[in-house]
Formats: structure tokens, C-alpha cells, sequence
């Protein structure tokens, strides 16, 4: 597969502080990538939380993390920040979603994502490589689509 197929090579930190880089942090296991470029999408990602929680707690070679690709002066970042880790309390989602302070159409492009208006879905395995794409909230198609692209 090209460039275009593969998980962008970038590096941030979770919520939680702990630190991110792809690709080397994708290795571990199959990740489900939520990748969220504006906070319209919320209700989009919080759509998927149900499934997913069932999902990776019934497979342990599946993990879920959530980007979310900010594109903003650095003035501005530690207000973001802020706002996002008061937003999401729980310690298991400040420990999966990791802010990426990037290029954001580079970063669409690299990762071959050619609409930001939906939340976008990928399977992405441990060698980087996307396998399965999807976008927008949850509904039970796209939940056995991604079911049946982890088998």
C-alpha cells in the first residue's frame, strides 16, 4: 500500500499526559481511530461510544483512540487543552484521546481523509496501514461494517 494508506506519522500527548506517537504507539494492537477535526462532531464520536466500549472490552487485540487534529497557534493551545480535559473526565477517554496540534489538511491528506465535516473511522493496524474507512455517527451498518473488517 502508499503513503496515502497509512496512519500519518505524528506525535502528541493524551489527555492524561501520556505521551503519543504514531507510528510506533499504533504497534501494540489493532486501533480503531476516531479522527474529529471540529467539536460540531462531538455527538458524532459520542454516537460510537457504546459500541466501542462493548468492542474493545470483548477483544483485547482491539483498542480505540480518538485524534482530534487542531490547527491553531500555539498561544491558544493551553486554553484548548484545558477545555478538552474538563470536558472528558473519565480516565480510560483522557487516556485515548490525543489532541494533535498539526497541519490539519496535511494531515487529511496524508491520511487520505477527503471530507471534515463527519468524525472519521478507521481500522488501523499495527504496521500503520488503514484497512477500513468510515465516517459520521454510529448506526448498526457501520457497526457490523467494522466488525466484519476486524475479523
Amino acid at each position: 500500500m502508499d503513503d496515502a494508506e497509512r496512519f500519518p506519522a505524528v506525535s502528541g500527548e493524551a489527555l492524561d499526559g501520556t505521551p503519543f506517537v504514531a507510528p510506533r504507539d499504533l504497534a501494540v494492537a489493532r486501533t480503531v481511530a476516531f479522527v474529529g477535526f471540529a467539536v460540531e462532531q462531538r455527538s458524532e464520536i459520542e454516537s460510537w461510544v457504546p459500541y466501542v466500549d462493548t468492542l474493545v472490552r470483548s477483544r483485547p487485540d482491539v483498542r480505540a483512540r480518538l485524534f482530534v487534529a487542531l490547527g491553531m497557534p500555539k498561544l491558544m493551545r493551553g486554553a484548548v487543552l484545558g477545555a478538552m480535559r474538563a470536558a472528558v473526565s473519565a480516565p480510560e477517554l483522557r487516556a485515548s484521546t490525543v489532541p494533535l496540534f498539526v497541519d490539519v489538511a496535511a494531515f487529511a491528506r496524508a491520511a487520505g481523509i477527503h471530507d471534515r465535516t463527519h468524525v472519521t473511522v478507521m481500522v488501523v493496524e499495527p504496521d500503520g496501514r488503514i484497512t477500513w474507512r468510515g465516517s459520521g455517527p454510529y448506526s448498526d451498518a457501520a457497526g457490523a461494517a467494522l466488525t466484519e473488517a476486524l475479523r
